[in-house]
């Protein structure tokens, strides 16, 4: 992984870095992916897409998620998601952050993860990784 603050990066900055640190690597928006995704990881043209109706928070967590995937090579669709959820939630969220986030909004998820800037999915798979180690 390109070595990036990912936890307090919003979407423009993180992707304009990724263009000049990872130069092989393309980042493009698609206009609707197919199903709910959104984005996917071409391992073969070394391409990100990203659905361009996502709000910034869920792009910028789709686009972590599909660099943790291009950082495994990752070559087939749904490879390895549980290890690409996790490690994309120890990516986005930040500990400290989380605990004060935790502590002013107590169990409301929603609250923290529009603190933090990150869905509720990557929440979830926080607090699982969180629970597991």
């Amino acid at each position: 992984m390109p070595p990036l603050d990912y936890s307090h990066m919003l979407y423009g900055p993180l992707r304009m870095a990724l263009y000049s640190l990872v130069p092989e690597l393309t980042i493009l928006s698609a206009p609707k992916l197919p199903g709910n995704r959104m984005g996917v990881y071409d391992d073969v043209r070394k391409t990100i897409l990203i659905d361009r109706r996502l709000t910034y928070t869920q792009k910028r967590c789709a686009l972590v998620h599909e660099l943790v995937h291009w950082s495994h090579g990752d070559n087939r669709c749904g490879l390895n998601e549980r290890r690409t959820r996790l490690e994309t939630a120890r990516l986005l969220v930040d500990e400290e952050a989380y605990k004060k986030a935790e502590a002013m909004y107590d169990t409301d998820i929603w609250q923290i993860a529009g603190d933090l800037n990150i869905t509720i999915q990557v929440i979830r798979d926080w607090q699982e990784w969180r629970r597991a180690r």
